[in-house]
């Protein structure tokens, strides 16, 4: 199974955390490419409300038959 899960979210592109966009959740994949894919748009993060606050998000995939963990911040993967 691949589980693609985001971790946290911040409202600034540098990763600092005021605490009002804390949460998590996890989407199932049935290949690896497309949580991959799915990972790199998501945590590229977007800008919203009415002073264009923007929101970058840390995002994790696993795939739990082979052990192999993987993850996004900005856009950019981390993993390593």
């Amino acid at each position: 199974m691949i589980i693609g899960s985001i971790l946290e979210t911040s409202n600034s592109g540098g990763g600092t955390q005021n605490n009002n966009l804390n949460g998590a959740s996890s989407v199932i994949f049935y290949n690896m490419n497309d949580a991959t894919e799915w990972a790199r748009i998501q945590s590229e993060g977007m800008v919203y409300g009415t002073a264009n606050y923007q929101c970058v998000t840390l995002i994790s995939v696993v795939n739990t038959d082979t052990g192999e963990r993987r993850w996004w911040f900005g856009g950019t993967e981390y993993t390593g």
